[in-house]
C-alpha cells in the first residue's frame, strides 16, 4: 500500500496457522459479528499494485501493474466486503468498530498501518495468522451448533450427491453434533502440545491426522461414526 506507515505489530511476520487453545480467546469466535471480520480479513479483497521502471537506454518510462490479493483492511472496506460473504447481511460501521477491540485483546487481529492523506488518517488491520485453528472450547451455544452442522449436512447431501432418507435427517444431525462435542473435548489436549509458533501449513494436516487417532481410542465416538456411515452409506 502506498504510503503506509506500519505499526510495529504490523512489521512482523503473519503466522502461517495459530492454534487457540486458552477458552477465553476461543470464546471471542462465539460472536457473529465477529466471526464475519474474520472471515472478511482471511478472504481480503483484490488490489493492483504498480511499478515504474526508467529505461536510460530508451528513455522511456516503463510502468507495470499486477493484480495482487490485500489482506490488510480498512473499516470501510470490512464492511463492504462483508455484504459479500455467503448468508451473511452484511456488517454496519458501528458493529466493525465495536468488536474491533476484542479481537485486537484477544491477539486475533492488529493494527497493521495508517495511511495519511492530506488531514485525513485511515487505519488498516489483519489477522495475526492466516489461519486458526481452535482448540478450546468457543462458548457456543447448542442451538447455534445444530444450525451449523444442519446446513454442512445439506451441502454435503447436494455436492456428494447423497440420498439421505427424510426421516434419518434429524438423526443424522444428533449424531453429528454429540461426535462434534466430543471431538471438540479433545482439541486442547493435541493443540497445547504445540511448542512454537506454526509456520508450516503441513502441521494442519498433521494436527488432523492427530485427532483421527485419538478418536479411535473412543469408543463412545466410534459408535457415533458406525451410525452416520450406516445412514450416509446405507449400501456399503
Amino acid at each position: 500500500m502506498t504510503g503506509i506507515q506500519l505499526t510495529p505489530e504490523g512489521k512482523k511476520p503473519q503466522k502461517e496457522l495459530e492454534f487457540i487453545t486458552d477458552e477465553k480467546r476461543a470464546a471471542v469466535f462465539s460472536e457473529p459479528a465477529r466471526r464475519q471480520m474474520i472471515a472478511v480479513l482471511r478472504n481480503g479483497i483484490d488490489d493492483e499494485i504498480t511499478t515504474e521502471e526508467f529505461n536510460k537506454e530508451t528513455n522511456e518510462r516503463i510502468i507495470r501493474k499486477r493484480n495482487v490479493k490485500r489482506y490488510a483492511m480498512s473499516v470501510v472496506e470490512i464492511v463492504k466486503a462483508s455484504a459479500e460473504l455467503p448468508k451473511s447481511e452484511g456488517l454496519t460501521k458501528n458493529q466493525v468498530y465495536h468488536h474491533l477491540p476484542a479481537l485486537i485483546e484477544a491477539g486475533l487481529v492488529i493494527k497493521y498501518g495508517t495511511v495519511t492523506t492530506g488531514k485525513r488518517t485511515t487505519d488498516y488491520y489483519r489477522r495475526t495468522a492466516r489461519g486458526f485453528v481452535i482448540a478450546a472450547s468457543t462458548g457456543t451455544n447448542e442451538k447455534e451448533i445444530r444450525k451449523e452442522i444442519t446446513e454442512k449436512c445439506d451441502r454435503m447431501s447436494r455436492v456428494f450427491h447423497l440420498d439421505i432418507p427424510e426421516g434419518r435427517k434429524d438423526e443424522l444431525i444428533d449424531l453429528c453434533m454429540k461426535a462434534d462435542m466430543l471431538s471438540t473435548s479433545w482439541t486442547a489436549k493435541i493443540g497445547e502440545r504445540i511448542m512454537e509458533d506454526v509456520a508450516d501449513p503441513e502441521i494442519l494436516e498433521m494436527y488432523r491426522w492427530l485427532m483421527e487417532i485419538y478418536a479411535i481410542g473412543s469408543p463412545e465416538y466410534m459408535d457415533y461414526a458406525k451410525k452416520i456411515r450406516k445412514i450416509l452409506f446405507p449400501n456399503d
